[in-house]
């Protein structure tokens, strides 16, 4: 299971992103990809949404919406998935 820090539902909630069932189902999958390959920190991307995730706690350390992305920088990220 991934699970959401303090900060990530934070954002969630500030930035009205919504995460259903299907979408949970997807970012998991991206972390075991990630994982799959070594990654230690990934930004997993679903949809509109670019998760940030600590793989080796499959942990979500923040979450960007499509609105935020346009100038938003991603960095101490070592891979980036497509889920």
């Amino acid at each position: 299971a991934v699970e959401f820090s303090k900060h990530a539902l934070q954002r969630l909630e500030r930035r009205r992103l919504s995460v259903d069932p299907t979408t949970m189902e997807r970012l998991a999958g991206g972390v075991d990809r990630a994982a799959g390959k070594g990654s230690r920190d990934a930004v997993v991307l679903v949809d509109d949404t670019a998760f940030v995730v600590s793989v080796k706690n499959r942990t979500v350390i923040t979450a960007v919406g499509r609105e935020q992305m346009k100038d938003h920088v991603f960095t101490n990220i070592d891979s980036a998935v497509i889920a």
